[in-house]
């Protein structure tokens, strides 16, 4: 015989275990068919060899196996489907974390339905032509200061949204996208680990398996990874894949984001703000990964810390990362991708241009002095000697105010004396006026004067109290001298010299309209704010700076008024360190064009970038929901293939089952019905 009598029996029995478990499995994907990330399950069936056959058995032309065999149960997925998938939804994390971006933007500078930045110039614009035809008028100055307000509101509104906006970004990496991330990968760890231990014990694990695909879905969206699969071998004859995880650099490098015996160690990612040479946050960030290895988990793996900043070339990282660092062609060099700080440089050329233009406008060419009301004239104070009293000669500084200017220049008695820091036989300026003029008079050489026809000694000195510069008699008079405003004169009989006050020709008022909060040079957005000056009406626009023009004159505040609608170059001021290590300033020009076109440039420039990174987002989006559908028809559930699986499978186990029957009663034949020759 080729085999035993009652073998029939297990081909039948296997066969109904066969179909149970088919139907079984069926059961379970009907079940799942709304579980998000569910992958079809199917059961492998092998059909049984013949086992132990030799020289002596049947000719091999009639041995018949032994029936099926169930193997595993198994997933049904495409490889190549999964890595197209993860690769297109890396691309989309990037275009839509930068649109999220530039939808803030957006928000920001379009002034389409609204009034705002450009129509503040525009109603500047109108204040001057009115103060035009009132020269000279402070209640015109005023509704022009007035208009100003309102742009510089305008302008530090605008500064605060690009100033959140950045802030916020920084703060969505910083507390989500990161720690989404290593939760990713400390999630697909442990699943690693929970899987090899599941099918160490014989199970599958098919479920947790799912639970890991979705996230290594999900981190794709984040950073480039690709998988591979590791064999293992778990037993004998048993063995385990599991997935190692790479993050692929743009520059070709690879980083690990799994290892271990089984994949159980994971990699980990910060985010780092970086600073300028000054030590303060400049805005743009640092991703950091610390890659996974093969040590143990409580090593100190510290020192593997590596900057991956540039080495991203998709995902939300990627794309949340260029908004942040890169400002396109007002890089040095340039970049590749128009972020955050294109439109902060840009706006704030704008606000350099603007205010550099109007100051120079209002330029003043008036030099003045720092005290205000000084004395021109001395007198002699006027006394009758009790031969204690001295003679006195005094400049009365008591309605000056200020106090005296580098450089100025004061002349006492014929002789010059200029302030300064003391050196180069300068008079060394104090604090306050009052110290200034203690100083001048210590700096003054004795003097002799002729006072009532007599040549008397005496030196200077500055009183506070009385505030007079004062030369005093070293002797005293005698008893019922008189002294009138006549009596002291200069040894040669002549009037003393008047006290004459120069201004140094160098010091300008300055009529600047604008000035800097924080005191630099380099006017911003954030720091630009009206005169103080002009505030408080101290100065004022300047009508005309012809000084023989009459009061109408207005050919200035004309310049201004045409400077608003003027071509102009528009230009980025930068700072940056030369290769020696000395700090260096440039130049970028990014725009030609009146202060109204190079905001509506800005404005345009912002749409366009949207609108173009919108339709690479749509494609994406496209091409990634039409990848999805493709594993969904391989890996999902569906409900008229799963009905005709039902239908197929319980056919076959009716038939197992009939064939049970017939060899059931093929026996009975054989045992009850043979063997009784006769009968």
């Amino acid at each position: 015989m080729t085999r035993s009598t009652f073998a029939g029996f297990t081909t039948a029995r296997l066969a109904m275990a066969a179909s149970q478990r088919s139907l079984d499995v069926t059961g379970q994907n009907i079940a799942n068919i709304n579980t998000v990330g569910y992958t079809k399950q199917q059961v492998d069936l092998v059909s049984l060899n013949l086992r132990g056959g030799d020289l002596y058995s049947s000719n091999p032309s009639s041995k018949i196996g032994y029936g099926v065999e169930t193997t595993n149960v198994s997933q049904i997925r495409d490889p190549f489907l999964d890595v197209q998938y993860r690769n297109q939804i890396a691309k989309v994390g990037t275009a839509d974390a930068r649109q999220a971006v530039l939808d803030q933007l957006g928000d920001i500078f379009d002034e389409t339905d609204k009034n705002a930045l450009k129509t503040a110039l525009s109603d500047l614009s109108s204040s001057l032509d009115k103060l035009s035809a009132n020269a000279n008028s402070s209640e015109f100055d005023s509704i022009v200061r007035s208009r100003c307000q309102v742009l510089m509101n305008y302008i530090h509104q605008k500064n605060a949204d690009l100033k959140s906006t950045r802030e916020e970004t920084i703060s969505s990496l910083e507390k989500t996208s990161l720690p989404t991330v290593n939760s990713l990968l400390s999630d697909i760890g442990e699943l690693n680990d929970a899987i090899w231990k599941s099918q160490m014990l014989g199970n599958p694990a098919l479920e947790m398996m799912d639970e890991r695909n979705n996230k290594l879905d999900e981190l794709a969206g984040y950073i480039p990874i690709s998988v591979s699969y590791k064999e293992v071998q778990i037993s004998d004859g048993a063995k385990y894949n599991y997935p190692v995880v790479k993050l692929n650099g743009a520059n070709g490098v690879t980083y690990n984001l799994t290892a271990g015996y089984h994949g159980e160690n994971f990699a980990s990612l910060s985010v780092e703000r970086n600073k300028n040479s000054q030590g303060a946050e400049d805005g743009t960030v640092s991703i950091n990964l610390i890659p996974a290895s093969d040590f143990p988990s409580y090593a100190d793996v510290s020192a593997l810390k590596t900057n991956i900043t540039d080495a991203l070339k998709e995902g939300t990282l990627k794309g949340t990362v260029d908004m942040l660092n890169k400002s396109g062609e007002l890089d040095n060099p340039a970049s590749d991708y128009r972020g955050i700080g294109y439109y902060e440089k840009s706006f704030d050329a704008f606000v350099q241009t603007f205010a550099k233009t109007f100051n120079a406008l209002n330029q003043n060419t008036v030099p003045y002095t720092g005290v205000t009301s000084a004395p021109s004239k001395g007198y002699a104070e006027q006394m009758v000697g009790d031969g204690t009293k001295k003679a006195e000669y005094a400049y009365n500084f008591s309605n000056a105010k200020g106090n005296f200017l580098k450089h100025e220049i004061i002349n006492v008695n014929g002789q010059n004396y200029t302030f300064g820091d003391g050196t180069n036989g300068t008079i060394l300026l104090g604090s306050t006026m009052e110290e200034s003029l203690k100083n001048l008079a210590a700096a003054l050489p004795a003097t002799s004067f002729n006072v009532n026809g007599n040549t008397l000694a005496g030196s200077w000195n500055y009183n506070e109290t009385s505030k007079k510069l004062t030369w005093s008699s070293t002797s005293a008079l005698a008893v019922n001298e008189v002294i009138t405003s006549d009596s002291i004169k200069t040894t040669a009989d002549n009037d003393i010299d008047s006290l004459v006050y120069s201004a140094n020709p160098v010091n300008i008022k300055n009529f600047d309209l604008f000035k800097t909060s924080d005191g630099s040079n380099i006017f911003t957005a954030g720091n630009i704010k009206l005169s103080d000056d002009w505030m408080n009406g101290s100065i004022h626009i300047i009508s005309s700076h012809d000084s023989n023009a009459g009061s109408t004159a207005n050919e200035n505040i004309t310049l201004m008024i045409k400077s608003l609608t003027d071509s102009r170059e528009f230009k980025y001021d930068y700072s940056y360190t030369d290769n020696a290590g000395n700090p260096q300033t440039g130049t970028i020009s990014f725009y030609n064009g009146n202060f109204s076109q190079c905001y509506s440039n800005m404005e345009n420039m912002q749409g366009i970038d949207s609108s173009a990174n919108t339709a690479i987002l749509n494609n994406h989006i496209s091409v990634l929901s039409e990848t999805s559908n493709n594993k969904d028809a391989v890996s999902g559930v569906s409900l008229d293939e799963e009905g005709i699986n039902l239908m197929q499978f319980q056919r076959s186990y009716t038939a197992a089952a009939r064939l049970m029957t017939t060899l059931d009663q093929a026996l009975d034949v054989l045992i009850n019905n043979t063997g009784m020759v006769g009968r």
